[in-house]
């Protein structure tokens, strides 16, 4: 795996009832966790992927990062990519986290 940049995550702090309201709000208390050295692919255009379900899902950004991360990524955790001078590329949600694979994690969104 080559690797080109690296990547910050935030799981998004702690979610409360707003008493005013009565919605559901997330507190931005929470600050971005560092991540690790990554290697970062850019689609443009986006790449399209039909799910087993029919689902038809678009994303831009494929990020691999090594087994040795230990920190936990889901679906809809916001990723800061960043390249190797440490200047940031792009902010997005996770659309899909593969843990499955021998070799690397995959992210993308």
């Amino acid at each position: 795996m080559r690797y080109n940049g690296s990547f910050d995550y935030w799981h998004g702090g702690e979610v409360f009832t707003d008493p005013a309201t009565g919605f559901t709000v997330q507190s931005d208390t929470a600050a971005f966790e560092e991540g690790c050295e990554c290697q970062i692919d850019i689609s443009i255009p986006a790449k399209h992927y039909i799910g087993t379900d029919g689902q038809e899902y678009t994303y831009t950004y494929d990020v691999f990062i090594s087994k040795y991360f230990r920190g936990e990524i889901s679906v809809g955790d916001t990723i800061r990519l960043y390249n190797a001078d440490k200047t940031m590329i792009a902010e997005f949600k996770a659309q899909g986290v593969d843990t499955l694979n021998r070799k690397y994690i995959e992210v993308w969104g």
